[in-house]
């Protein structure tokens, strides 16, 4: 059989048309147009949950072990801006053991051994600075600069950083950090209404009451026993 005859019919390659291959891509285009700022709610939701979740297990870690080595302990939480973001929110936390140190004269300070190292938030999520949603940390007279010996920058690693702090206490008590007054950090209850903070991702602007996204992590820390239980309304 002569493959090369005149009068055999040439065999037709199967393939796409160009408007078939369009309408394809134009499809691909809207399902993702439509999939994507789901995928991006759900990612920063998860991020959120984890933040808060890995807070909570903080606060509760630090009540623990002032209650069992009986030293009172500090979470610092620091504040500074970053990227193109100039808000200066809650971004970072610390866990510290207090001791208090007395010199020749008989001067007592307070010294601050690190429990474990700095915890960043995730990408755009914060502890909202507002005395409105988080009255524990903005109601205690803080807003202390961030600093540490023999270091350009305090313990969050940021030139210019603040921070305010809470204090978990050997009788189980949570109090707010003041100024130090006589070499010793002034000590204050809130009352348990206001002794929360809240969790939420970034929006490009200060976040209030009046604006908070949908989805927020809320932890209230009870002041007299230190316990902490958390409040998710948009998950």
């Amino acid at each position: 059989m002569n493959l090369f005859s005149p009068n055999r019919r040439p065999l037709r390659v199967a393939g796409f048309t160009l408007i078939e291959i369009l309408v394809v891509v134009t499809i691909m285009i809207a399902l993702l147009a439509v999939g994507t700022p789901a995928l991006m709610r759900t990612m920063q939701a998860s991020r959120l949950v984890n933040a808060g979740d890995g807070l909570m297990g903080a606060i509760s870690e630090a009540q623990q072990i002032s209650f069992a080595q009986n030293i009172p302990v500090e979470m610092r939480f620091f504040k500074f801006p970053e990227g193109l973001d100039t808000e200066n929110n809650f971004r970072a936390y610390q866990t510290f053991k207090v001791t208090q140190v007395f010199d020749t004269a008989g001067t007592v300070t307070e010294q601050l051994v690190p429990v474990n190292n700095l915890v960043r938030l995730s990408d755009s999520v914060i502890i909202v600075p507002d005395t409105t949603l988080s009255p524990i940390l903005m109601s205690s007279g803080g807003d202390f600069e961030d600093t540490k010996k023999g270091g350009s920058a305090g313990y969050s690693g940021v030139s210019g950083a603040r921070y305010n702090a809470l204090r978990f206490m050997p009788d189980g008590s949570c109090r707010t950090v003041g100024a130090a007054t006589g070499g010793l950090a002034a000590l204050t209850y809130n009352n348990l209404p206001e002794s929360f903070l809240t969790v939420a991702s970034e929006s490009g602007q200060a976040i209030t009451l009046e604006n908070l996204p949908k989805n927020f992590y809320t932890i209230q820390i009870d002041p007299f026993t230190g316990k902490a239980r958390n409040y998710r309304p948009g998950f």
